[in-house]
């Protein structure tokens, strides 16, 4: 909200010249963004409800009090900075292998057994990912974990069913047939 508007000659940041300055009481955002079509029937300001973007699309507009109030009576207000303003960004490699020590972690955490089946696992990852919009198929999780789990130090155990086999590489690239993640 804005504290008070005066005239100043000053310029910020060795650019910023604008004579109009405004002094901002303390920053408070919304918990969550607030959609101009949901509630464009209920502002007078914007005055073709079918396009209320037209009305939002400047860096900021001033509006009545009316409309202040009921923008802010349909939505509640933080000190804190919103996690929908920070952005994230992963190489899917370091996304596949946070995601399969988050998923290992939870595991190891909730079973009681001291060992998990490498093939039940990959495909609980697949599903992960799905839930992210990640479209991998099993064959493609089984190769990255392969490839690549040995970069988290995971202990594999053999065994004897040939079934369950999965092969798996080693920092060298050797490869060795294992059917279980240790949970130990």
């Amino acid at each position: 909200m804005v504290d008070e508007v005066y005239q100043d000659n000053e310029t910020f940041y060795d650019h910023y010249c604008s004579p109009k300055k405004l002094k901002l009481k303390g920053i408070k955002y919304f918990t969550k963004p607030v959609v101009a079509k949901d509630i464009a029937d209920d502002l007078d300001f914007i005055k073709n409800k079918n396009k209320p973007s037209n009305y939002l699309s400047s860096e900021y507009r001033e509006i009545n009090e009316r409309d202040f109030k009921k923008i802010i009576r349909k939505t509640s207000l933080t000190k804190e900075y919103p996690a929908y303003f920070e952005s994230v960004s992963f190489s899917l490699e370091d996304f596949l292998l946070s995601s399969i020590s988050g998923l290992y972690k939870v595991i190891r955490r909730t079973e009681k057994r001291n060992q998990f089946e490498i093939k039940t696992f990959l495909k609980l990852l697949q599903k992960l990912l799905n839930e992210y919009d990640i479209s991998k198929s099993y064959e493609e999780v089984e190769e990255f974990y392969a490839k690549n789990v040995w970069k988290l130090g995971f202990k594999h155990n053999p065994s004897r069913d040939p079934d369950k086999f999965v092969v798996l590489y080693n920092r060298s690239g050797k490869k060795n047939n294992f059917s279980y993640i240790s949970l130990e």
